[in-house]
Protein backbone atom coordinates (compact mmCIF):
# COMPACT_ATOMS: atom_id res chain seq x y z
CA UNK A 1 0.00 0.00 0.00
CA UNK A 2 3.22 2.18 0.70
CA UNK A 3 4.40 1.92 -2.76
CA UNK A 4 0.44 2.43 -4.33
CA UNK A 5 -0.23 5.70 -2.28
CA UNK A 6 2.41 7.94 -4.09
CA UNK A 7 0.50 6.56 -7.59
CA UNK A 8 -2.73 7.09 -6.38
CA UNK A 9 -2.04 10.84 -5.37
CA UNK A 10 0.23 11.60 -8.47
CA UNK A 11 -3.02 9.87 -10.89
CA UNK A 12 -5.39 12.07 -8.95
CA UNK A 13 -3.47 15.27 -9.46
CA UNK A 14 -3.25 14.97 -13.11
CA UNK A 15 -5.36 16.62 -15.64
CA UNK A 16 -6.20 15.03 -19.22
CA UNK A 17 -6.92 18.22 -21.45
CA UNK A 18 -10.95 17.66 -22.69
CA UNK A 19 -10.97 20.09 -25.29
CA UNK A 20 -8.26 21.20 -27.90
CA UNK A 21 -7.88 24.93 -27.99
CA UNK A 22 -9.16 26.83 -31.15
CA UNK A 23 -5.98 27.56 -32.42
CA UNK A 24 -4.65 26.64 -35.70
CA UNK A 25 -8.06 26.33 -37.58
CA UNK A 26 -9.60 24.28 -35.05
CA UNK A 27 -13.58 25.38 -35.36
CA UNK A 28 -14.77 27.06 -31.69
CA UNK A 29 -17.96 24.55 -31.16
CA UNK A 30 -20.04 24.11 -28.50
CA UNK A 31 -17.47 21.18 -27.39
CA UNK A 32 -14.31 23.39 -26.96
CA UNK A 33 -15.81 27.01 -25.53
CA UNK A 34 -15.55 27.62 -21.66
CA UNK A 35 -18.94 27.18 -20.84
CA UNK A 36 -22.46 25.76 -22.04
CA UNK A 37 -24.61 28.46 -23.39
CA UNK A 38 -27.65 29.61 -21.10
CA UNK A 39 -30.60 31.90 -21.21
CA UNK A 40 -30.72 34.51 -18.67
CA UNK A 41 -32.74 37.79 -17.96
CA UNK A 42 -31.20 41.37 -18.04
CA UNK A 43 -31.94 43.01 -14.94
CA UNK A 44 -29.41 46.08 -15.56
CA UNK A 45 -27.15 47.37 -18.60
CA UNK A 46 -24.27 49.00 -17.24
CA UNK A 47 -22.98 50.89 -20.38
CA UNK A 48 -22.72 49.86 -23.69
CA UNK A 49 -21.13 46.79 -23.30
CA UNK A 50 -21.78 45.49 -19.58
CA UNK A 51 -24.90 44.17 -17.79
CA UNK A 52 -25.99 42.24 -15.14
CA UNK A 53 -28.64 39.27 -14.30
CA UNK A 54 -29.95 38.23 -10.75
CA UNK A 55 -29.66 41.55 -9.43
CA UNK A 56 -28.79 45.12 -10.30
CA UNK A 57 -25.30 46.42 -9.19
CA UNK A 58 -22.24 45.49 -7.26
CA UNK A 59 -24.14 42.28 -5.31
CA UNK A 60 -22.19 38.75 -4.70
CA UNK A 61 -25.90 37.61 -5.85
CA UNK A 62 -25.89 38.74 -9.62
CA UNK A 63 -23.24 38.14 -12.27
CA UNK A 64 -22.20 40.76 -14.57
CA UNK A 65 -21.45 40.36 -18.10
CA UNK A 66 -19.16 41.52 -20.54
CA UNK A 67 -20.08 41.65 -24.29
CA UNK A 68 -16.54 39.96 -25.96
CA UNK A 69 -14.79 41.75 -28.98
CA UNK A 70 -16.24 45.13 -28.07
CA UNK A 71 -15.33 48.40 -26.10
CA UNK A 72 -17.92 50.79 -25.52
CA UNK A 73 -17.15 54.23 -25.17
CA UNK A 74 -17.05 55.00 -21.19
CA UNK A 75 -19.48 56.07 -18.86
CA UNK A 76 -19.39 59.07 -16.62
CA UNK A 77 -17.87 57.22 -13.21
CA UNK A 78 -15.45 57.72 -10.42
CA UNK A 79 -14.94 61.71 -10.97
CA UNK A 80 -14.35 60.99 -15.02
CA UNK A 81 -16.55 62.42 -17.51
CA UNK A 82 -18.50 60.33 -19.96
CA UNK A 83 -16.84 59.64 -23.40
CA UNK A 84 -17.79 60.29 -26.68
CA UNK A 85 -21.12 58.75 -27.34
CA UNK A 86 -20.84 56.92 -24.44
CA UNK A 87 -24.73 57.70 -23.46
CA UNK A 88 -26.17 56.75 -26.92
CA UNK A 89 -24.35 52.96 -26.65
CA UNK A 90 -25.77 52.65 -23.26
CA UNK A 91 -29.19 53.75 -23.92
CA UNK A 92 -29.30 51.78 -27.29
CA UNK A 93 -28.14 48.41 -25.15
CA UNK A 94 -30.82 48.86 -22.69
CA UNK A 95 -33.25 49.71 -25.10
CA UNK A 96 -31.89 46.55 -26.86
CA UNK A 97 -32.08 43.92 -23.54
CA UNK A 98 -32.99 45.35 -20.35
CA UNK A 99 -35.78 42.98 -18.71
CA UNK A 100 -35.50 40.36 -21.73
CA UNK A 101 -34.08 36.87 -21.78
CA UNK A 102 -30.82 36.28 -24.22
CA UNK A 103 -29.31 33.64 -25.45
CA UNK A 104 -25.65 33.86 -24.11
CA UNK A 105 -22.74 32.09 -25.83
CA UNK A 106 -18.81 31.59 -24.41
CA UNK A 107 -15.54 31.32 -26.11
CA UNK A 108 -12.56 30.50 -25.39
CA UNK A 109 -12.05 32.55 -22.00
CA UNK A 110 -15.63 32.84 -19.45
CA UNK A 111 -13.75 35.49 -16.85
CA UNK A 112 -12.44 39.38 -18.37
CA UNK A 113 -11.10 41.83 -16.09
CA UNK A 114 -12.96 43.02 -12.89
CA UNK A 115 -14.26 39.23 -12.83
CA UNK A 116 -17.30 39.79 -15.85
CA UNK A 117 -18.14 37.05 -17.42
CA UNK A 118 -17.54 37.11 -21.34
CA UNK A 119 -20.14 36.06 -23.41
CA UNK A 120 -21.69 36.72 -26.75
CA UNK A 121 -25.13 37.60 -26.96
CA UNK A 122 -28.28 37.04 -28.73
CA UNK A 123 -31.66 38.11 -29.00
CA UNK A 124 -33.71 35.13 -30.28
CA UNK A 125 -37.52 36.48 -32.16
CA UNK A 126 -39.84 33.95 -30.70
CA UNK A 127 -41.53 33.70 -33.81
CA UNK A 128 -39.05 33.13 -36.24
CA UNK A 129 -36.21 31.80 -33.67
CA UNK A 130 -33.88 33.67 -35.63
CA UNK A 131 -30.85 34.98 -33.25
CA UNK A 132 -29.64 38.33 -33.73
CA UNK A 133 -25.70 38.66 -31.89
CA UNK A 134 -25.85 41.85 -30.98
CA UNK A 135 -22.27 42.31 -30.28
CA UNK A 136 -22.03 42.84 -34.11
CA UNK A 137 -25.24 44.80 -33.59
CA UNK A 138 -23.61 47.32 -31.58
CA UNK A 139 -20.50 47.68 -33.99
CA UNK A 140 -22.37 47.90 -36.98
CA UNK A 141 -24.93 50.71 -35.77
CA UNK A 142 -21.30 52.72 -34.51
CA UNK A 143 -22.34 52.32 -30.84
CA UNK A 144 -18.86 50.88 -30.23
CA UNK A 145 -15.38 50.06 -31.21
CA UNK A 146 -13.89 46.34 -31.40
CA UNK A 147 -12.18 45.30 -28.49
CA UNK A 148 -9.07 43.52 -29.61
CA UNK A 149 -7.67 42.15 -26.64
CA UNK A 150 -7.27 38.65 -25.39
CA UNK A 151 -6.76 36.43 -28.66
CA UNK A 152 -9.05 38.95 -30.71
CA UNK A 153 -8.27 36.90 -33.78
CA UNK A 154 -9.49 33.73 -32.01
CA UNK A 155 -12.84 34.38 -31.64
CA UNK A 156 -15.58 32.89 -33.22
CA UNK A 157 -17.59 35.76 -34.74
CA UNK A 158 -14.29 37.82 -35.25
CA UNK A 159 -14.79 38.23 -39.16
CA UNK A 160 -18.34 39.58 -38.31
CA UNK A 161 -17.31 41.87 -35.76
CA UNK A 162 -14.48 42.73 -37.89
CA UNK A 163 -16.78 43.48 -41.41
CA UNK A 164 -18.97 45.34 -38.81
CA UNK A 165 -16.53 47.57 -37.91
CA UNK A 166 -15.30 48.35 -41.42
CA UNK A 167 -18.90 49.31 -42.80
CA UNK A 168 -19.76 51.41 -39.97
CA UNK A 169 -16.51 53.40 -40.22
CA UNK A 170 -16.44 53.79 -43.87
CA UNK A 171 -19.68 54.85 -43.31
CA UNK A 172 -18.93 57.16 -40.38
CA UNK A 173 -22.02 55.57 -38.79
CA UNK A 174 -22.43 56.77 -34.78
CA UNK A 175 -19.14 57.37 -32.94
CA UNK A 176 -17.34 56.83 -36.22
CA UNK A 177 -18.87 60.26 -37.56
CA UNK A 178 -19.96 61.74 -34.03
CA UNK A 179 -16.49 61.49 -32.31
CA UNK A 180 -13.04 62.56 -32.93
CA UNK A 181 -10.31 59.22 -32.36
CA UNK A 182 -9.41 58.68 -28.71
Amino acid sequence: MRRLLPLLVLAACYRVPVDLPPYDGVPITESNTCAPSRVETVDCVLDGDTFDITRCGDDVLGERFRMLGIDAPEVAHEGNPAECFAQEATDALEDRILGKDVLLEFDITCEGAFGRTLAWVFLVDPESEEEENLNVWMVESGLVRLYEEFDFDKLRYVNELQAAADAASAGNVGLWGACSDE
